[in-house]
């Protein structure tokens, strides 16, 4: 008969007492602690996770075992981010494949175990209906097909972030031998809190690593050249000065939601493709694109998407996991300053005649620097004065022809 534990067992009763109840010798002993050694070096060296997985396997009696990070994505369905599948110390990563290709629309029993407490070791068999085990593709294939039907499932961590309420971690092991029995149970849940204490040293890693990209932004502060960070949900976690002035704008790009979408629709479809792809998976590779995003006027912007690969595996954690590069090519096209000083106008004259040269309308030069209609007008009546144009038109054709900043220098 197998014995479940029905309470999540607290760290203030010792994670390891049960474990050292049950151990009957010194070499049952030792043999613990050469596995949490092992997991310690793992959370700093990838190359350990192997010898890790081999060690838990030889302590709990287990047929090799995954860790998977479940996190909602942009459109707040819970996907798998990561994937580590070890049998006998050697790496499976086409299971997991598999599973999330082929049968993670099907897992009815990946949302349940999320539901779980953490820290609750639950069977397999408790987490299909009855119904479901007559018909659901994952228990009658995907299971049979690599032996993993007596498994046991357990929620290892969560975040405590509340806005990340649907992302945890789990743990699913395979069973070496027939059954489950108390002591097996008690050695599997001694390790529970050195796995999550593993993981969350590799996380606080890897994100410190996405850190040094996200500082690359700073470099960019006085340039018109828009950068935009998302995390691993796809939201927008950090924007530059330029970034911002373009989603305030809304002209081609804006933020909703903290997603970057794009206002023309086809664009929109795309950009969110494209944002997608370049998110992390648990089986599939992130993928860097570009693409044009139309604007009511002016050129297209230019948008760069660039995944954020660690160096090591991230275990789910929240990091940076894409950059954005937006340019426009028209910012750099007028110096405001020389067109001041060739045509003899103040400051305030210059930013509304580069602006106009842009193809900026009167209202949008007015919602821009945040004055009125008849301020622009009045602006643009004096600079049609001074520069003896008749029309705006002449006014932009004479502001086109003057040489660049980059050209006279």
């Amino acid at each position: 008969m197998i014995v479940w534990y029905a309470d999540v067992m607290g760290e203030q009763r010792g994670a390891t007492s049960g474990w050292r109840k049950c151990a009957v010798s010194g070499e049952a002993d030792g043999m613990f602690e050469r596995t949490v050694e092992v997991l310690l070096d793992a959370a700093f060296d990838d190359a350990r996770w192997g010898d890790a997985f081999k060690a838990m396997d030889t302590l709990c009696d287990l047929n090799g075992g995954q860790l998977t990070a479940m996190a909602a994505n942009p459109n707040g369905e819970v996907e798998a981010t990561f994937g580590a599948c070890y049998i006998n110390g050697d790496p499976h990563q086409e299971i997991v494949a598999d599973w999330v290709e082929n049968y993670s629309a099907y897992s009815e029993n990946v949302p349940r175990i999320g539901k779980l407490p953490t820290w609750r070791l639950t069977h397999n068999e408790e987490l299909f209906t009855a119904a479901e085990k007559r018909t659901s593709r994952m228990y009658n294939e995907f299971q049979p097909k690599y032996d993993c039907q007596n498994q046991v499932a357990v929620v290892v961590d969560r975040p405590s972030d509340l806005r990340r309420r649907d992302d945890y971690l789990m743990w699913t092991m395979a069973n070496g031998e027939s059954g489950w029995d108390a002591d097996k149970l008690d050695r599997i849940h001694s390790l529970l809190p050195h796995i999550r204490q593993a993981v969350r040293v590799r996380q606080e890693l890897v994100v410190a690593e996405a850190h040094a990209h996200a500082s690359v932004a700073s470099l960019f502060e006085r340039t018109s050249l828009g950068v935009v960070g998302l995390d691993r949900r796809g939201g927008i976690s950090f924007a530059n000065e330029s970034a911002q002035q373009m989603l305030r704008d809304r002209s081609g790009v804006y933020e909703w939601q903290r997603a970057l979408r794009a206002r023309m629709p086809r664009d929109d479809g795309e950009l969110r493709r494209l944002t997608a792809a370049a998110l992390p998976g648990a089986a599939s590779v992130a993928k860097g694109d570009c693409m044009s995003i139309r604007r009511n006027a002016g050129l297209p912007l230019i948008v760069h998407i660039h995944p954020v690969v660690p160096e090591r595996a991230d275990f789910g954690a929240d990091r940076l996991a894409v950059l954005v590069l937006i340019r426009n090519p028209d910012a750099n096209r007028f110096d405001q300053v020389l067109v001041g000083d060739v045509l003899g106008l103040t400051p305030a004259e210059s930013r509304v005649v580069v602006l106009l040269a842009m193809g900026r309308s009167v209202r949008d030069i007015a919602r821009e620097l945040r004055r009125s209609e008849h301020t622009v007008r009045w602006t643009l009546k004096n600079v049609l004065s001074k520069t003896n144009c008749s029309r705006q038109a002449d006014l932009v054709r004479l502001v086109v022809q003057l040489p660049s900043a980059a050209s006279i220098r």
